[in-house]
């Protein structure tokens, strides 16, 4: 199991693309304070953390990675029973360098004009009807000798603003917290003449974006618009003065300012999920060769979500923070999905081969309805009405290990053929290349080195480190190598660490 969060601003359609930095731990710490997040097949807890999803020959850890693995390893045993349990915990942090997010949100979203009240746009701890006007441009005309052209440039500056704002929060507000626990169980006997897997888990996961529409300003429109109202008479001027299809000017008469306001459908949605899964499987050798042998195994997942959907225009926002508060509170819509995992792996001597195609049936999961009255943008309801649906995504993985003679030093390589897309909208598509140490003492541990980089999405790179000491205990911890300034400090980009113990019997 593992936990996600995050922040950023995408346009309707646009794929999710590589953020230049990832976000403010305030965002970090609001999230681990309440949901955990993300599933093991994304950030995989235990020893798996920094050897990656291949089957690394490390006790019960490495015969959960394919499903095919429990009983290759059965096998290497010469048939002695393998029955073990891998108990582990985990936590991650992504973030990024926009400093006092929240506030940075609260001055975007200022700009913007609230909903109707009897739409029901009002997110929740919100209170729209206390917003300012819009954003205040000064004087930006005198009244006894207007200049209509330099009006329109305030105009148009303060717009490439608020788009430049805009594209700062889709580029780098963006955080990332998850937790991650896991229990799988090997069985390895008779019956059937094969292994079986057990195991349960529960994540969570929980994410805010920003859904940003493009702000159409037209300045001829603009001017034109202007010029009208400067040759009514000033008794008869409006003080609403919309100026183009998304812009707004409020002209107050006593000091001459003027406030620009933005109307159009950017929100903030936030999407969350609880998961319990439990999984069952079973593997068996297939074919031995005088190269290798062949095992082959599949896997079911039973998944029990809960899921929670929540869009909140920016003109309904007042308070970020208190936003992002009331957003874990949300109800959550019940539903449940069974995927089905298959894996193959070839075993020679010294080296082995394996794949496997994980939720083989993808299978879908709907969050709640959101409340659409707000809006009028029909590609924001279209986007907003496809979002409902999650389809896990069907994969492909590869991996291949060597080993020395007695398999105490091994290599290896994960691949992930496809990217594949999280019920929160983060694509995951790991390249994993690790090393280990394997040892029987108690007094001297077992360790291993890895690299992992996400070839979709976040596109990070991680150099991970573990040991395993007293035969059972295994401590993991994985640094990203691109880093950010927070507070004046350079950290690293993200950061996760894992902890846990093994058993076999």
């Amino acid at each position: 199991m593992s936990a996600s969060g995050f922040i950023k601003v995408r346009r309707i359609g646009e794929p999710t693309a590589k953020p230049a930095c990832t976000a403010a731990i305030s965002i970090g710490l609001l999230i681990l304070s309440g949901l955990a997040a993300a599933g093991p097949v994304y950030q995989p807890p235990g020893a798996n953390l920094v050897l990656g999803e291949v089957t690394h020959g490390g006790r019960v850890q490495s015969v959960t990675s394919n499903p095919a693995a429990a009983a290759a390893e059965r096998a290497r045993r010469k048939d002695k029973p393998v029955r073990g349990t891998a108990i582990s915990g985990a936590a991650g942090l992504e973030y990024g360098n926009i400093q006092n997010l929240f506030d940075y949100y609260d001055s975007v979203t200022g700009a913007y004009k609230p909903s109707d009240p009897d739409e029901g746009g009002g997110g929740p701890s919100q209170l729209p009807e206390n917003k300012p006007g819009g954003i205040d441009l000064g004087q930006i005309w005198d009244n006894l000798d207007p200049d209509v052209q330099a009006a329109v440039e305030a105009v148009a500056t303060e717009v490439a603003t608020q788009t430049a704002l805009l594209l700062a929060i889709r580029e780098e507000g963006y955080g990332k917290a998850w937790l991650a626990a896991d229990a799988p169980f090997v069985v390895g006997s008779e019956y059937l003449g094969g292994a079986w897997t057990f195991g349960v888990s529960w994540y969570g996961s929980t994410k805010a974006f920003g859904l940003a529409t493009d702000i159409q300003f037209d300045k001829a429109a603009a001017r034109e618009a202007l010029e009208d109202w400067f040759n009514t008479s000033p008794i008869n001027r409006p003080t609403l003065l919309p100026v183009s299809d998304h812009i707004l000017l409020t002209v107050e008469p006593e000091s001459n300012g003027v406030l620009l306001s933005i109307d159009n459908d950017s929100s903030i949605i936030s999407k969350a999920t609880r998961t319990t899964e439990l999984n069952a499987g079973y593997s068996r050798p297939v074919g031995a060769y005088k190269s290798g042998s062949l095992f082959l195994g599949a896997e079911a997942r039973l998944y029990v979500k809960e899921l929670s959907r929540l869009s909140v225009r920016f003109g309904d926002i007042t308070d970020s923070e208190e936003l992002f508060d009331a957003i874990r509170d949300s109800d959550f819509r019940s539903d449940t999905g069974v995927g089905i995992d298959v894996g193959a792996l070839w075993v020679g001597q010294n080296f082995q081969l394996g794949a496997q195609v994980t939720n083989l049936n993808e299978p879908t999961f709907k969050f709640p309805d959101v409340n659409l009255d707000p809006y009028t943008d029909d590609d924001v309801i279209r986007f907003l009405r496809s979002d409902k649906k999650y389809k896990a995504d069907r994969q492909l993985k590869l991996e291949a290990s060597v080993f020395n003679q007695d398999r105490r030093w091994s290599a290896h390589l994960g691949y992930d053929v496809d990217p594949v897309t999280d019920p929160m909208g983060d694509r995951f598509q790991w390249l994993t290349l690790s090393a280990g140490f394997t040892t029987d003492s108690w007094w001297l541990p077992s360790w291993r080195i890895g690299y992992r980089r996400n070839l979709s999405g976040t596109e990070l790179s991680y150099v991970g480190i573990g040991v395993t000491a007293f035969k059972f205990l295994n401590i993991d911890v994985s640094s990203a190598l691109d880093t950010t300034i927070i507070d004046g400090t350079k950290l690293p980009q993200g950061l996760m660490g894992s902890i846990g113990f093994q058993i076999a019997w």
